[in-house]
């Protein structure tokens, strides 16, 4: 009988010695089988970690953001993210008018907060019907906290291009208009008469934060980037294929920048918003700087949409 309770335990530790060497811990402290290790999707503008078997990618992960041939390729080798490389730790009370918007509850985008009611991302993460959206506000955490609210309607700026990313614009409305306070405020907008842009901003999001990275950040990040002239940000993306317009502006900082889960992301500047995350080559990448929408040529369109529905 004895022989037996001894083989029964050496069976039950070799057990758990294979369990415990066969994967690696997570941050839960946590064990996992590699047949059941995390991996992420990529369709170029944000990553989404799954921490379960990989299963077919759902249709919305595989589409192009673009039909231009060079900007496709550039998202074909993950060269085409924005995400805050290099930032720092913020709270939402610096930032109160970041929301973070999720897709069938996967967290997609940045977006910026415009009224209760109205929100501001980037038109290429439109990726499908109103109802399958939510809007989280008023939390450092992209996952959990402060105000959430499903989409209503969704208004694409009638200029955008998929092949030049022009007008990279879109306004969704919520269902229920969210409660302002310390961590929830609207973003200011410049007036259309600034003659002069700041040189430098702040850019935020809980995108990834290197290149190498797998999955965005629960907790919100922002970098201090400044403004590249149009002539030189053109130059610059020639050689690319891709080409600058008006419509856009372009902004770097030293081994800092946006990146993949940053988009649709605010770049503010004392209080006013500038830009919204679009595009870019890379991370921190100090040949292309991230390439943002123009708002001040925006705000007409938006508050016509406001008045309009």
């Amino acid at each position: 009988m004895a022989f037996g309770k001894a083989n029964v335990l050496a069976i039950l530790f070799y057990c758990l010695f294979l369990v415990a060497s066969s994967g690696e811990e997570d941050f839960r402290g946590e064990f996992q089988s590699p047949a059941w290790a995390g991996y992420y999707q990529d369709n170029g503008t944000h990553y989404i970690l799954y921490e379960k078997p990989k299963v077919t990618r759902p249709s919305y992960l595989v589409r192009n953001i673009s039909t231009n041939p060079a900007i496709n390729a550039l998202e074909s080798l993950d060269y085409l993210p924005t995400r805050i490389v290099n930032g720092e730790k913020i709270s939402i009370l610096n930032a109160p008018y970041q929301c973070a918007l999720h897709y069938q509850k996967s967290f997609i985008c940045g977006c910026v907060i415009i009224s209760r009611r109205w929100i501001l991302t980037a038109q290429h993460c439109k990726i499908g019907k109103p109802g399958s959206y939510t809007v989280r506000a008023g939390s450092t955490q992209q996952r959990r906290g402060g105000e959430v609210r499903q989409v209503q309607k969704i208004v694409s700026h009638g200029g955008y291009s998929e092949r030049t990313m022009k007008n990279d614009l879109v306004m969704m409305k919520l269902k229920e208009p969210l409660k302002f306070r310390k961590g929830v405020q609207p973003v200011k907008l410049p007036s259309p008469k600034t003659k002069r842009f700041p040189r430098c901003y702040w850019a935020t999001g809980w995108g990834l934060t290197s290149a190498n990275a797998q999955n965005v950040q629960r907790y919100l990040r922002r970098a201090r980037v400044c403004m590249v002239g149009r002539s030189r940000c053109r130059q610059m993306y020639r050689k690319a294929g891709i080409k600058i317009y008006k419509v856009m502006i372009c902004a770097k900082g030293k081994n800092r920048d946006t990146c993949s889960g940053d988009s649709g992301g605010p770049l503010v500047h004392n209080g006013v918003l500038y830009g919204i995350t679009s595009f870019g080559i890379g991370c921190a990448n100090a040949n292309y700087p991230g390439v943002y929408v123009n708002i001040k040529r925006k705000v007409k369109w938006m508050q016509k949409v406001v008045r309009k529905y």
